[in-house]
């Protein structure tokens, strides 16, 4: 009786113990694609203020190559078209800065999702923009590292407008 008790006691200390291991690993998990995700952002921004950095590169360490990004203006557009409007926009932004608000990731197995707002501000052709940026990623262990499978973010009214005043005035002002 006494074995049994202690085989029983031996058996209760492993479970819990392996709950114990699992929302340690759920937590290092989230550290890591928190890391990744600030580090994406810190990144950009160094690119964005003149600093050499290969923002193709930085995007395919985080992002699958089959990953989609729905962006704010309604879009469904592959990982390459948006490393070519960053590459595009690089010259056209000046005084950049970002934060993330409210960053919040949660994972389930080898899935996860990320939840922030993107906060930018940035001088695009002369202009100041302010843009508030709900965004989401949904995150997929392969190969041991954490990718973006999918990213979708939104916009408030004021950030969508003021992109369109901007472009109706570079349109004025190019013809």
């Amino acid at each position: 009786m006494r074995i049994l008790l202690m085989v029983a006691l031996v058996i209760l200390v492993s479970c819990s113990s392996e709950d114990k291991n699992s929302k340690e690993a759920i937590a290092k998990d989230e550290a890591l694609i928190e890391y990744e995700i600030v580090n994406f952002h810190q990144s950009l921004r160094r690119a964005y203020n003149g600093i050499k950095v290969n923002t193709d590169s930085l995007v395919d360490e985080l992002f699958d190559g089959n990953a989609y990004y729905v962006t704010y203006w309604g879009l469904s557009e592959p990982i390459d078209t948006t490393k070519a409007r960053i590459r595009n926009a690089l010259p056209l932004i000046k005084d950049y800065e970002n934060r993330l608000e409210g960053l919040t990731i949660k994972v389930y197995g080898d899935g996860a999702f990320a939840f922030f707002i993107l906060r930018q501000t940035y001088t695009l052709n002369g202009v100041l923009m302010d843009e508030y940026l709900p965004t989401t990623y949904v995150l997929e262990r392969k190969n041991n590292q954490w990718l973006v499978v999918h990213s979708h973010r939104t916009a408030d009214f004021q950030t969508i407008q003021h992109l369109m005043d901007v472009a109706r005035q570079r349109e004025s002002t190019s013809q």
